[in-house]
């Protein structure tokens, strides 16, 4: 038997993360979350997620300095990133990708853009 994925929502917004938690569960994914970037980073250290979905708008750190440092980090440089932004605009979406995010969508999300999105990054068809 396999396990199931590991996805770490960080959203210091509780409605945003909570349905999240739901969708990622009944895609057959073991959600984690964090609120904040040094929560993210913590609970990247403490079990390694297989994928993050990464709110840009975070208290403290920002999402993209996040982003930055988890590529700068041995051993979580790899790990996929989706960055999600309440702001639609191409600069947000370039600034996500230069900061080193495999995918970037904007909210209000479309759950089965994003559950496609995790699927595509981590090939589990």
């Amino acid at each position: 038997m396999t396990r199931e994925p590991k996805v770490l929502v960080v959203d210091d917004d509780a409605f945003i993360r909570r349905p999240l938690e739901c969708i990622l569960r009944r895609e057959g994914f073991l959600p984690l979350t964090a609120v904040d970037g040094d929560d993210c980073m913590q609970q990247v250290s403490r079990d390694r997620p297989d994928l993050i979905i990464l709110d840009v708008m975070l208290p403290g750190r920002n999402g993209l300095q996040v982003c930055e440092a988890l590529r700068s980090t041995p051993g979580y440089a790899d790990i996929p990133v989706i960055l999600l932004s309440a702001r639609p605009s191409g600069e947000a979406r370039v600034r996500g990708l230069a900061a080193g995010a495999n995918g970037f969508l904007t909210k209000p999300y479309v759950p089965s853009d994003l559950i496609r999105t995790v699927h595509e990054l981590l090939s589990t068809d």
